[in-house]
């Protein structure tokens, strides 16, 4: 499945915001994904392509296009390794439990449903252990692969 038009505007934004020029973008995608166009690369290969722009310097100011980094850690608050665990779980049933570029919004849909906030970064610590337990059991189902205990 390809990209959407919006991961290809968060692609070409990114090199214009880090000054490359067609053939320096084309040999980044090359890489990093093994093709050419914006138009060939698949969802594991936008990543890619990302995680390098990312480290080259680009920031996106669309909160849809970055992972929010999780705050340090506050008294009662979900922890920085609870957040990445969720995060991590949560991947892991790309393709099966909702479709690959939406899986900030479909966690945060989920965390809403399920559990009344809004954000990853707002569980208490016992909730975030609720979330963990919930996306394993979804992965159980069959919502993705199986997860351990």
């Amino acid at each position: 499945m390809g990209l959407t038009n919006k991961q290809k505007a968060v692609l070409h934004v990114a090199k214009a915001r880090l000054c490359l020029d067609d053939e320096t973008y084309r040999d980044v995608l090359e890489a990093h994904a093994g093709v050419r166009s914006s138009t060939k690369l698949n969802y594991s290969g936008f990543l890619a392509v990302m995680e390098h722009f990312e480290k080259a310097g680009f920031r996106s100011l669309k909160p849809e296009t970055q992972n929010l980094k999780p705050q340090a850690d506050r008294p009662g608050m979900a922890s920085g390794a609870q957040i990445r665990k969720i995060k991590a779980i949560w991947l892991s049933l790309a393709g099966t439990y909702y479709t690959q570029g939406n899986e900030w919004k479909a966690l945060r849909g989920f965390l809403r449903k399920r559990f009344r906030v809004d954000h990853e970064n707002f569980l208490t610590v016992e909730k975030a252990g609720q979330v963990i337990e919930a996306i394993k059991a979804i992965g159980r189902r069959g919502g993705g692969p199986k997860m351990g205990k």
